[in-house]
């Protein structure tokens, strides 16, 4: 046999075992031996290469402050390549006690001097909760209980030597048409606003102030996400008195149900609803707005059976409508803000990943670009961009 025939027969004998081979894998894991290979591809890890999102140059000193919130800040920046924003949300605690007042307010002294350091006004939620997690009954926050308490907090931080600028904006008792809120009733919530910026005010006459609601209100004891109504928010607002808010705020987030369930709420004219925010500020005097909103990427992260992951064409297009919403807003002669809200939060009892990368690897993930188009095309329209993360 000439040795031309001889490699020719063998590599038809080779052929044929790989093709058995093939056969066999296929019947027996239900997969082409060709995924192996598109498997292998997939782990390359990504590399995403960004624009900058405005012409403004980052802030420095972020990491040198030691606030998570300014670190993650510069997280942001890096993924921008310039400035991202000079607004960040910030959690505080209410007081009940003249003691506690001094003492939270001391604690809080620190973070607003930093923010301050930083070049960052807070976007301060004031939480009707003391720092244990205790709730504070709205009842007692509208009959002027803990006026006190507020008195000696805000007293403390101009002892302080924080200036009304450093304070940033004040915004108390947020989405308080929740249901997790004790006492979440319209009555209170007015009362209740006008007791604690009143006495603010006394101290930090010009300090600016905001009120944060949720698009869809719920009943107090309905914690079924499903049933929330996009009511008006009027009966909340009707009785704060003229001249003591500057900004209107509207909470909103797209939704979907759990793994097995039905439904979906993906687009920011249903989940934000601007009208209902157009209709507030109207009643509360003033052209200043903001939504508190974002995109997930999982949800239900806690439960492997019910577990929900969108892809991102789907969080783009969620941005999408929200950008077209605020440029609304904008186009009727509204101040617009738009604060995303980016905290992963999948090993919290949210079990939602509000994130756009990995940690601290902007560059690891494509969702990256997704959220710097957003900050510079809101940048393109003169819409500030507002965040939270830590």
């Amino acid at each position: 046999m000439k040795k031309r025939h001889f490699i020719i027969i063998n590599i038809i004998f080779v052929g044929l075992i790989g093709f058995s081979a093939t056969m066999v894998y296929q019947f027996m894991t239900g997969s082409q031996p060709w995924s192996l290979l598109t498997q292998f591809q997939s782990h390359k890890p990504t590399v995403t290469v960004t624009d900058r999102c405005s012409e403004k140059p980052p802030l420095t000193q972020l990491n040198s402050l030691h606030d998570s919130s300014l670190q993650k800040l510069a997280v942001y920046q890096q993924a921008c390549r310039s400035f991202v924003t000079d607004t960040v949300m910030v959690f505080f605690s209410i007081p009940t006690t003249a003691e506690q007042g001094i003492d939270y307010a001391e604690e809080d002294a620190k973070v607003l001097k930093a923010f301050a350091k930083a070049g960052i006004r807070p976007l301060v939620i004031a939480e009707p909760a003391m720092k244990d997690g205790t709730m504070i009954d709205y009842q007692l926050l509208a009959n002027g209980t803990y006026d006190s308490a507020f008195d000696a907090y805000f007293n403390e931080l101009k002892q302080q030597g924080l200036t009304t600028k450093q304070l940033g904006i004040w915004n108390p008792f947020p989405e308080i048409n929740l249901p997790y809120w004790k006492n979440n009733l319209p009555e209170y919530f007015a009362p209740a606003v006008n007791h604690y910026l009143t006495v603010a005010r006394n101290h930090f006459a010009k300090v600016q102030t905001s009120l944060l609601l949720n698009s869809a209100t719920y009943e107090t004891t309905d914690f079924n996400w499903e049933n929330g109504d996009y009511n008006s928010l009027l009966p909340y607002v009707k009785g704060v008195k003229p001249g003591l808010i500057t900004y209107a705020g509207l909470q909103g987030f797209p939704w979907v149900a759990r793994q097995g369930g039905e439904g979906r709420i993906f687009n920011a004219a249903e989940f934000l609803n601007p009208s209902l925010l157009t209709e507030m500020a109207e009643s509360l005097g003033t052209k200043k707005v903001w939504f508190n909103t974002g995109t997930f990427s999982s949800k239900y992260t806690l439960d492997a059976d019910k577990i929900r992951h969108i892809s991102s064409s789907q969080r783009k297009e969620i941005l999408l409508t929200i950008k077209e919403q605020a440029f609304l807003l904008k186009e009727k002669g509204y101040n617009v803000s738009v604060n995303i809200f980016a905290e992963d939060k999948s090993e919290q009892t949210e079990e939602t990943d509000w994130s756009y990368w990995p940690g601290q690897q902007p560059f690891a993930s494509a969702d990256t670009l997704l959220l710097t188009d957003f900050i510079r095309d809101l940048n393109s329209e003169k819409v500030a961009f507002w965040l939270f993360d830590r």
